[in-house]
């Protein structure tokens, strides 16, 4: 159970017994492997100008290739990522909200304004990157992220966004900001989704179990992980003060289907106390381990030498 917990996180420890190896999940992707030696295309706002849905897969091959090339010089190197952004093959990318408000400082990132084009660009760039000229679906040569989930289009402008709740009804929940993340983990087949900073209606988006397992896994019939964006599973209780304690937060994350903390360990670290106060327990801890490794294997990390 100790080396499970020690797992959900971004920057996840050996085991050595196992022979596993450690690895660093975080890579900031979008437009680009995030390291000197690899290309960099127009930014997300270009990218959507261009209205090129060809053009588009054809990037998201490119930047799939690029990372598991970086990744296996820098493995054959003996640098497995260790605190380094951009070594790995489980991309933070693509960033697919939508530009609601012109004060957003991330609008550049983003394809467009529009769900539609905005979703067909997605499932594009996704199945380039991650089965790249193969159509295999057990193997990918790397991992591509719905990022982020969901209404989450704000910075600091008119509220912070770690502590942003943003007030969306039914109808503008499912014509607006869901069919960009339908498409990206339906038609593109993402591996991984990550939750955004915000509360919606007054719930952490990666403490709701609603948005997690239940549009996610039971509606959608998703079987990749959620991992959360910089420590905001811990901020579950820390600046939405959702709950009273962290430990209450740890809970209330892998319950509402959390798989992985990005960022540090705080939320983690409370886990076995949150399962000797019966909070959650160690099936739900095994569930978010089985879904890290599954993606593992597919990316062929334990395959024979």
């Amino acid at each position: 159970l100790t080396e499970q917990i020690a797992q959900l996180t971004n920057d996840a420890p050996a085991i050595v017994r196992l022979g596993i190896p450690a690895y660093n999940w975080l890579n900031d992707d979008e437009h680009g492997v995030k390291q000197a030696h690899a290309t960099s295309f127009p930014n997300g706002c270009a990218l959507g100008a261009m209205w090129s849905f060809e053009t588009i897969h054809k990037v998201g091959q490119a930047v799939g290739q690029e990372a598991r090339a970086l990744h296996n010089a820098f493995v054959h190197m003996g640098n497995r990522g260790h605190q380094e952004n951009g070594a790995g093959i489980t991309m933070y990318a693509p960033n697919m909200n939508l530009v609601r408000d012109p004060r957003w400082g991330r609008a550049q990132e983003v394809y467009s304004e529009d769900p539609f084009l905005s979703s067909l660009y997605t499932a594009k760039f996704v199945s380039g990157a991650q089965q790249g000229n193969e159509s295999k679906p057990e193997r990918m040569q790397a991992a591509a992220c719905c990022k982020h989930y969901a209404a989450y289009d704000t910075e600091s402008i008119p509220v912070k966004r770690v502590n942003f709740s943003a007030t969306v009804d039914s109808r503008n929940m499912w014509e607006t900001y869901m069919p960009v993340f339908r498409s990206c983990v339906q038609s593109g087949q993402a591996a991984h989704v990550m939750c955004s900073y915000n509360a919606i209606n007054g719930v952490p988006t990666c403490g709701d179990p609603k948005l997690l397992n239940g549009i996610l896994r039971d509606q959608w019939k998703w079987p990749g992980f959620v991992v959360s964006d910089y420590d905001a599973w811990a901020q579950i209780y820390e600046t939405h003060n959702y709950c009273p304690n962290m430990t209450c937060a740890a809970a209330v994350g892998l319950n509402a289907g959390m798989d992985q903390e990005g960022g540090g360990t705080r939320a983690i670290n409370q886990l076995q106390a949150a399962i000797d106060s019966h909070m959650t327990s160690p099936e739900a801890v095994a569930m978010a381990f089985k879904r890290l490794f599954r993606v593992r294997l597919q990316l062929g990390m334990h395959d024979p030498p």
